[in-house]
């Protein structure tokens, strides 16, 4: 057995990078002293996330231009190389990336991951909901990243709806589906209920589905609270290969950690757990005619 303790968190972020930045390191001293070997945090919890992404706001596009960094070279990543490299950490992070081969107006909602080699790679976020298409450009690939780990994939919040997207990922070999998020409750202002709330419950399910029908460790690390218009419900969780969180933190800011073996609990998901059902042995990709057929693009609006 393998076994490595993996970390997630909860966070409350806000529209200041600094005090982000300051709760990265916070979560990372934490994350070391427990001797963690991977941490994840939210999507876009460094520079914060839109004000209301039901709506196109100006104040949100001139922030997110004002503060994009170019990954890796930016200051951010670069200090967080040297953080993770001195508590032997690997981290995962959400952000506004700023892509200056394509030009300064090319913003990305990008996940990173950087580890005790330094730099290991980046994740631009697929599938863009709501007001995410009037700031950000779409990613086009679905890499998969080697680390001492086992072989990671990312996913960004509402890639998490599409089926096709985890499964793309375990098709290229992950072992590990990572997941930071900014999901929000229905609730625009107000009193949030997130244990009522119908957002919570289509978290919950996709989320859980995922890991079950690929039988792979599945993280996820959402925002908390209040931040712009909205109210984001935490939840942040570590699932097994079966569809079972095995460490959460529900509606409140923290980390949680787990002790898990990945490469093990692929193998007893795939046969003991799961009564021999294997997803991937099982498939039948021939039959998807329709799931495989072209599209025509989509145009930007």
């Amino acid at each position: 057995m393998v076994v490595h303790t993996v970390a997630t968190v909860s966070m409350q972020v806000s529209f200041d990078m600094q005090q982000n930045l300051a709760k990265y390191l916070s979560y990372m001293d934490q994350a070391a002293k427990i001797g963690a070997d991977l941490l994840v945090l939210p999507e876009q919890s460094l520079q914060g996330y839109l004000h209301n992404i039901a709506e196109l706001r100006m104040d949100s596009l001139e922030y997110q231009y004002a503060h994009a960094e170019p990954v890796p070279a930016g200051p951010s990543t670069q200090r967080l190389i040297k953080e993770a490299q001195q508590r032997n950490l690997y981290v995962i992070w959400g952000m506004t990336e700023v892509d200056l081969e394509d030009g300064p107006d090319v913003l990305y909602n990008t996940a990173v991951l950087v580890g005790p080699e330094g730099y290991i790679g980046k994740y631009r976020k697929v599938h863009q909901p709501l007001d995410e298409l009037h700031i950000y450009w779409p990613g086009n690939e679905w890499p998969v990243f080697e680390t001492r780990l086992g072989r990671l994939g990312l996913l960004i919040c509402y890639d998490k709806q599409f089926p096709e997207a985890a499964r793309e990922l375990t098709l290229r070999g992950a072992q590990l589906l990572v997941m930071p998020t900014a999901w929000a409750l229905t609730c625009v202002g107000g009193d949030p209920d997130p244990a009522q709330d119908y957002q919570t419950y289509i978290y919950d399910l996709f989320e859980l589905t995922r890991a079950a029908e690929n039988q792979l460790w599945f993280i996820s690390s959402n925002q908390y609270g209040r931040c712009g218009d909205h109210d984001y419900l935490g939840r942040s969780r570590i699932i097994a290969p079966t569809g079972r969180p095995v460490a959460e933190i529900l509606y409140e800011e923290g980390m949680v950690s787990a002790q898990i073996d990945i490469l093990d609990g692929i193998v007893r998901g795939r046969t003991t757990q799961s009564l021999g059902y294997n997803a991937l042995r099982d498939r039948r990709p021939e039959t998807y005619t329709a799931l495989t057929a072209p599209r025509a693009p989509r145009v930007r609006r």
